[in-house]
């Protein structure tokens, strides 16, 4: 609230209370004063309040006009002192809402939505990620934390948080404690994987650092060059990690020796293609890992893995628990009919 405070008295001034209490009071004398002194023009307090918003407006319809002299004197009154406040009054409003604008641009305000997600870094490949996070959820908030200086991304759904994300500040300002998940890309400017994989290593031990001083659980993942690095990241808490170059040479070998796969594997990591990967729990009917197959089949939807066991089907007998999570493959409208249907509780 600080910050707010201060950062409105850096735009309009020290003096903005004191026109906004001389802009309400001379409407309010306006307002009164006009439905005292002439009751028959203006038999409603609505009605002098109209012909003052008109008067110090410069808007001026005409539909309502003092006739006395006294009632003309308070018009010049508002002439010669209620335009001017309320002009200066405009102006700083809109002064104030410019400097918001510029503030938000330049990524200098703190942010207040909870459940976003957070994006450190910024490149092609971010820009990709946002996009089809916006394509999967209408309802998602991304915050972009980087160094640079402007708004990398004009969306309505997309903040920008501009600082050093290895700094708690940054981190804070970002609301990183309320975030549902944080992304730490690998740095595209560092040639050297050794020194890209460092800098996400101290991003996300700072991300890491602030959670667990919060007492907050916070869902981590992280971009990373070398696999032999991931080792380096045991000392914090990593949810899930993913190669940058050895994901490319993947995907390549395997379009290489089964043409056509390609196109499979952007099915599955793109929802523009009308299905997307879902996460739920198991319906508290389903007994074993057959019985969750054999229903998710029925309505359509493709069981693709257990927690992390895509060979669920080798132990197709092994019981669910509650804390097993599937991971299927399904349409926006069969994974809404699924979720609605499963009844979720302890089994006995």
């Amino acid at each position: 609230m600080l910050f707010f405070i201060r950062l409105w008295k850096s735009v309009t001034g020290f003096n903005f209370l004191s026109i906004a209490l001389a802009s309400v009071l001379v409407v309010l004398v306006g307002t009164v004063g006009i439905h005292l002194i002439e009751r028959d023009n203006f038999p409603s307090l609505f009605d002098g309040f109209w012909w003052t918003m008109t008067t110090v407006t410069t808007v001026g319809y005409g539909d309502f006009y003092p006739e006395t002299i006294p009632g003309r004197l308070l018009g010049i009154f508002l002439f010669l002192f209620g335009i001017g406040v309320i002009g200066v009054l405009i102006g700083k409003i809109v002064d104030g809402a410019s400097a918001y604008k510029r503030m938000q641009r330049e990524g200098k305000l703190m942010i207040k939505k909870k459940g976003h997600y957070i994006y450190i870094g910024w490149s092609k490949k971010v820009k990709r990620s946002i996009e089809e996070v916006l394509a999967s959820e209408k309802n998602a908030f991304i915050v972009v934390v980087d160094d640079t200086k402007e708004h990398p991304f004009d969306h309505e759904q997309v903040a920008f948080v501009q600082g050093d994300p290895s700094d708690e500040a940054t981190l804070i300002h970002a609301n990183l404690l309320e975030a549902a998940r944080v992304a730490v890309f690998s740095d595209p400017e560092l040639e050297s994987t050794l020194l890209a994989d460092a800098k996400t290593l101290l991003i996300a031990s700072a991300v890491e650092g602030l959670s667990k001083k919060e007492n907050t659980n916070i869902h981590t993942v992280v971009e990373i060059n070398n696999e032999t690095h991931i080792p380096k990241f045991e000392h914090i808490s990593i949810d899930d990690f993913i190669l940058s170059n050895d994901s490319v040479s993947l995907l390549m070998a395997k379009a290489v020796m089964a043409p056509g796969t390609s196109n499979l594997f952007r099915q599955l990591l793109s929802k523009q293609y009308g299905t997307n990967i879902y996460e739920i729990q198991p319906d508290s009917i389903w007994k074993t890992y057959q019985d969750a197959q054999e229903e998710l089949t029925k309505e359509g939807i493709v069981l693709l893995c257990i927690n992390q066991d895509m060979n669920y089907l080798k132990e197709r007998e092994t019981s669910l628990r509650t804390e097993d999570r599937l991971y299927i493959i399904a349409s926006d409208e069969a994974y809404e009919k699924i979720s609605r249907s499963i009844v979720q509780y302890p089994f006995t």
